[in-house]
């Protein structure tokens, strides 16, 4: 066999699949993982057979394991799904990413982050809490504000909302996926402070993209789309990139005019 691991990753995708579709309990998944995984190991002859559905029910269980409820803590439990207003104490679990959005002709700038939280306050009192959520804030964090950095915030937190119609993106879905249930939607930057032990420096390939952004701008006079655009194509910033891309495209010379006036 030229490629045994693209059967290993169809395999194991089966479950995650099958994760998705169906939603035992976690014990039952962990039951079935421990039948499976016997004669695996110890007889030769059903080894080769019985592998596969092994490596599917482990996808399963692992997706089934990282999505459910195991702490009293968890942010599900303590929350609910009706928006509250709370206070967060966290880590940003990356540097907060930054999102241009055109509106009656002027840009607006949003932070968006991913944080795992650590305690959270909702009665007046705080209380250890685990999970993830998505914090928002409809303007740039400061420069101090990067991967790692213990932060604390407040604001509104609520389910993501559902797709508008069926067959539209499901952005509730997306996030859970990933280990996210809850958005906090905060004022402004004014609700954001960094908390100790602060980190000094920000990581590495912070350091990186800020030089990088910097060098390519030198010689340029101002900050405009045509730049931006360099920026997207060549270090994956994509803050500015609002579906409307084309005189952009037209003026970094990277396409010509007929084919993106066509796709326009």
């Amino acid at each position: 066999m030229r490629r045994p691991l693209v059967a290993v990753v169809m395999a194991y995708g089966i479950g995650l699949l099958l994760a998705q579709l169906l939603h035992p309990p976690l014990a039952a998944l962990l039951v079935t993982l421990g039948i499976l995984l016997v004669p695996v190991l110890t007889l030769k002859i059903p080894r080769a057979f019985l592998i596969w559905p092994l490596l599917a029910v482990l996808g399963w269980a692992n997706f089934t394991w990282r999505t459910a409820v195991l702490s009293p803590r968890d942010l599900r439990l303590l929350l609910g799904d009706e928006p509250a207003l709370v206070t967060v104490r966290g880590v940003l679990a990356e540097t907060p990413d930054v999102k241009i959005v055109q509106r009656d002709q002027q840009e607006q700038w949003h932070s968006m982050a991913r944080v795992l939280v650590s305690e959270i306050q909702r009665d007046g009192h705080f209380q250890a809490a685990t999970g993830d959520v998505l914090a928002t804030a409809p303007e740039v964090l400061g420069p101090d504000f990067f991967a790692g950095q213990p932060v604390e915030f407040s604001g509104v937190a609520a389910r993501p909302p559902p797709p508008l119609a069926e067959g539209l993106f499901d952005y509730l879905s997306y996030l859970a996926m990933r280990g996210v249930y809850y958005q906090v939607k905060t004022a402004g930057t004014n609700d954001w402070q960094l908390r100790a032990p602060r980190l000094a420096r920000p990581p590495l390939t912070d350091r990186f993209l800020n030089w990088s952004h910097q060098t390519l701008a030198l010689g340029l006079p101002v900050e405009d789309e045509p730049l931006r655009l360099l920026w997207a194509m060549t270090l994956g910033w994509h803050a500015a990139f609002n579906g409307d891309i084309a005189d952009p495209f037209l003026h970094a010379g990277t396409m010509v005019d007929y084919p993106l006036r066509r796709m326009a």
